[in-house]
């Protein structure tokens, strides 16, 4: 058994994520949307990571910096879901929900495995936001970071408690040590809830040092952000861009969300289609719901593909190119059942369930999603939804709040 971000006990973890092959374009967005923000949406995610890098120095290499990192994530799932009186915690900042129920003990050997805690740890989502926020010096790959001042300082505050920071090292140092009583202590350095106040100063700090950031930062103090799904919400916010070619690439991003989410409407009727057996595209085709959905996708799809620029992403010119074109909607059909070879079998024109078909398809965020069930569904750049969550962790007051 794989234990990993899709968990079958979970109704929203366990429906298809879907992202048409267009992953570099997603990435590429999201950058646009809010640069250097990456994956991260609060404060211990990015601690957790620091720790991970900091511990690894003071450990001189008996375990990688991913390894270490993702063990200190897992511990602190493990204790969140322990702790809890609930049948299901709720909290999206834990993972592992259903691996660690009924687990009484640790080790770091039994969660630091490739696949043993989940599949898209925290530690992944948050790579790229630690060299953007200044956290560490810019290289791609996460064992290969270096933590800057301002990363130093932010293990270092969470590794305050020198009890905990010991506890910690022994436990990643004999690897099969298993952790079984959790003290105050340990607990508070390592919970998400229990983020100290040095750690959110710092990590709001390093948000609002990038102008862009800082600009989207304070539009959100004054649109309610599920206000961007509509119209009259996305225009005051892109209205309130003072840079033209901030504004551009913005409005770009919400376009890309508009057409993400026809495509994904587009296939789950054509999933509900044939749900009680197989069609071919030409009957697909003739089907008034089917039409109506195509027709939305091909309106986003020529929006979108009249505002992208020359250093657009190639797979999202190409994807606005294969749906705006005008061509048989039989062939357009088609095209995008190609996309999702998991839910649909093609043979010549029949349509037929395939390997991953599944009742209820979500739009897939290559930092894992965590965030969907907190506004991700809505066409809204999943950046932005992030940088909301996090500012608010870090200590800014959102009129909005709830």
């Amino acid at each position: 058994m794989i234990w990993g971000a899709i968990e079958p006990a979970e109704s929203s973890a366990s429906r298809l994520r879907l992202d048409f092959g267009l992953r570099p374009a997603i990435l590429r967005f999201n950058e646009w949307a809010v640069p250097g923000l990456g994956g991260a949406f609060f404060v211990r995610q990015l601690s957790w990571a620091c720790m991970g890098l900091r511990l690894a120095q003071e450990l001189e290499g008996k375990s990688s910096a991913a390894r270490i990192a993702e063990g200190l994530e897992a511990l602190a799932s493990w204790i969140s879901v322990r702790d809890s009186k609930a049948v299901r915690v709720e909290d999206d900042r834990v993972q592992g929900k259903r691996k660690f129920a009924g687990v009484t003990a640790l080790s770091f050997d039994a969660v630091s495995r490739g696949g043993a805690y989940v599949t898209v740890p925290f530690r992944r989502a948050a790579t790229r936001a630690l060299p953007g926020l200044g956290f560490c010096h810019e290289e791609a790959r996460f064992n290969a970071l270096s933590l800057t001042q301002h990363g130093s300082e932010l293990a270092e505050s969470a590794l305050a408690d020198v009890d905990a920071r010991a506890r910690l090292v022994d436990w990643l140092e004999t690897d099969t040590t298993r952790i079984q009583r959790v003290g105050t202590a340990l607990r508070k350095s390592l919970l998400p809830e229990f983020a100290t106040d040095a750690e959110r100063a710092l990590v709001n700090r390093q948000v609002l040092a990038h102008a862009g950031r800082r600009t989207i930062a304070s539009l959100l103090h004054q649109i309610p952000v599920d206000s961007l799904a509509g119209e009259q919400g996305r225009g005051t916010f892109l209205g309130g861009l003072p840079d033209p070619a901030m504004r551009a690439r913005l409005a770009t991003c919400f376009a890309f969300e508009d057409l993400r989410a026809a495509s994904l409407a587009a296939t789950q009727e054509l999933s509900d289609a044939i749900r009680g057996g197989p069609l071919t595209a030409p009957a697909l085709a003739a089907r008034a719901s089917v039409r109506a959905r195509f027709a939305a996708l091909e309106k986003e799809a020529s929006a979108l593909g009249a505002r992208l620029p020359q250093d657009a992403p190639a797979e999202a010119t190409a994807f606005c190119a294969e749906q705006a074109s005008g061509g048989p909607l039989v062939t357009r059909i088609l095209g995008l059942c190609f996309r999702v070879p998991m839910i649909f079998s093609v043979i010549g024109e029949r349509i037929d369930q395939g390997i991953g078909y599944s009742d209820e398809l979500v739009a897939d965020d290559p930092y894992g999603a965590a965030e969907a069930n907190k506004g991700g569904q809505l066409p809204i750049p999943r950046p932005i939804i992030r940088l909301r969550r996090l500012l608010e962790e870090a200590g800014e007051s959102f009129a909005d709040a709830r």
